[in-house]
């Protein structure tokens, strides 16, 4: 068991959880897509095979926080993405619950996480299979849908104590898993350094997660996105 479940101990983690969430929500919905042109959707819906013909193409409507997700974290302008740029202009108070989800956001990471432990009302223990790392995942509703042995493929934002995921992620069944380590995997090198680094740098980081998303997408994972 990695954690032994008590609500008093967990207590001050879902408040602190639930104060970053609502931020987060905050920046995806109302303040980051002013950092975004059309050419960065576009770019990102070719990646995630959604651009038909210069129009984006999307099977449900759940694919839209996908698109979101990768254009906001893996599409980049000068270098930049559109949490770097905020971040740039904001001049945020380091002492600031924003500045503490603006930060976990700038060091955020694709990866694939399978459920080893559910704590009810409070998350998950769940163990990154790309990076040999165990985290507790913060996520009240997830925590009353998780089952063992579950993967997901999901970004996932580092906190000093917990960590959450960006949004939507999406579920890995076993046939889909097997077709990432067999036939995507290989083709980048990861290095295990406490979480999911890509040797190669950013551009190499964001061609995996679409071709992850891309492969989970071809499965029908969208009909079964997990919500956090």
């Amino acid at each position: 068991m990695l954690w032994g479940w008590k609500s008093t101990k967990y207590s001050p983690l879902v408040k602190r959880y639930r104060e970053y969430r609502r931020i987060a929500w905050n920046l995806n919905n109302e303040v980051f897509p002013e950092y975004l042109s059309r050419s960065i959707f576009d770019a990102a819906g070719k990646k995630l095979g959604m651009l038909q013909k210069n129009t984006l193409v999307m099977g449900n409507e759940d694919e839209i926080g996908l698109l979101m997700d990768y254009s906001i974290h893996d599409c980049r302008e000068k270098g930049d993405n559109a949490v770097s740029r905020y971040r740039a202009d904001a001049h945020l108070d380091p002492q600031s619950d924003k500045y503490a989800v603006v930060k976990a956001m700038s060091e955020s990471f694709f990866t694939l996480i399978e459920a080893i432990e559910v704590l009810p009302g409070v998350g998950v223990g769940v163990a990154d299979l790309w990076a040999d790392r165990e985290y507790l995942l913060i996520d009240m509703g997830f925590s009353k849908t998780a089952r063992k042995g579950l993967v997901l493929a999901t970004r996932i934002l580092p906190f000093e104590r917990f960590v959450t995921t960006s949004g939507a992620a999406l579920p890995v069944d076993a046939q889909t898993l097997r077709e990432i380590q067999d036939s995507v995997l290989p083709r980048y090198k990861i290095e295990q350094e406490g979480k999911c680094t890509l040797a190669g740098g950013r551009r190499k980081a964001a061609d995996l997660t679409a071709a992850v998303i891309r492969l989970c997408l071809q499965s029908g994972a969208s009909d079964r996105i997990q919500y956090k």
